[in-house]
């Protein structure tokens, strides 16, 4: 017979993904001694360490890798389930779990506010982080739908392009290449400033262009590459719409330049292994219509 319990599951799956007790109990909205217990019962009804704790970094033992994964399982059947109870009994309800692209904020909010009108009893929690982790969102199958830049094609993912998304070279005012038609081999000569290792827009970038980021200036947000080359850091590269404001004020100017804008597209995005649910189906199709 197995012993465990929902609390001691949801609490060493939040430990984990989390990395830290202390997180962990501010989103169970718990204390630490409660979420630290749950996790104590839980290796001892298993009979095995699951967690390695060294000062304040904590991660899952061999055995506790194998046992989260479990865990993700387990919790999102019963969150499906009870998702599926809920909104057969009132269809235009329900909770919405999305994971955005940290360029997409601008507009995503925009968009949720909208459907939030049509649909005043529905709720939903917006998580805006980086390409990595929508990624493992995706393949972990915790978020609804993932709004990002273009979706990795080895993954088996349902995916709808909805808007275009124009890559620009952006720079100073009274940076010396403006007013040029630049060659890529010209930009290459500056100061490059984009997104850490592993962003899509910088592997879109670097796929099209062949431009080498080799600078040491590496940001991890569009908001920290606009004010770099405000202050005169260099030439950033950036979502149009990410700048809309700053275009129209004379903040940051346009690069004309070989190859660019570049035009990708969003794309909304769900595990293919999924079901969405009605709430949710009628988001990606709001999404769509209102690109």
């Amino acid at each position: 017979m197995i012993n465990y319990t929902l609390k001691q599951l949801y609490s060493f799956e939040a430990v984990v993904r989390l990395k830290s007790f202390t997180k962990a109990s501010k989103e169970l909205f718990v204390t630490q001694p409660a979420v630290y217990m749950q996790v104590q019962q839980l290796t001892q009804n298993i009979g095995s360490d699951l967690i390695n704790t060294k000062g304040k970094t904590v991660t899952p033992t061999y055995i506790g890798k194998k046992f989260y994964q479990t865990c993700v399982e387990v919790i999102s059947t019963l969150e499906g389930s009870k998702l599926d109870i809920d909104q057969t009994l009132d269809p235009e309800a329900g909770h919405l779990q999305i994971a955005v692209a940290t360029t997409t904020n601008s507009f995503v909010s925009r968009i949720l506010a909208k459907f939030k009108s049509e649909f005043p009893k529905m709720t939903f929690h917006l998580e805006v982080t980086n390409r990595k982790m929508l990624l493992e969102k995706l393949t972990n199958n915790t978020a609804d739908l993932v709004i990002m830049g273009e979706p990795p094609l080895e993954m088996n993912l349902e995916t709808q392009p909805f808007m275009e998304n124009p890559l620009i070279a952006i720079a100073h005012p009274d940076h010396p290449l403006l007013g040029k038609n630049n060659t890529i081999k010209a930009l290459n000569k500056e100061t490059l400033i984009t997104r850490e290792e592993g962003s899509g827009t910088r592997i879109t970038i670097e796929r099209i262009t062949g431009m080498q980021f080799n600078s040491d200036i590496q940001i991890n947000s569009n908001e920290a590459i606009i004010e770099a080359v405000q202050a005169g850091l260099g030439i950033g590269f950036v979502s149009k719409h990410t700048v809309k404001l700053e275009l129209e004020n004379d903040i940051i100017k346009q690069l004309s330049a070989e190859k660019f804008p570049i035009t990708r597209h969003w794309y909304v995005v769900h595990n293919k292994k999924s079901t969405l649910s009605p709430i949710a189906q009628k988001f990606k199709a709001f999404i769509i219509d209102n690109s």
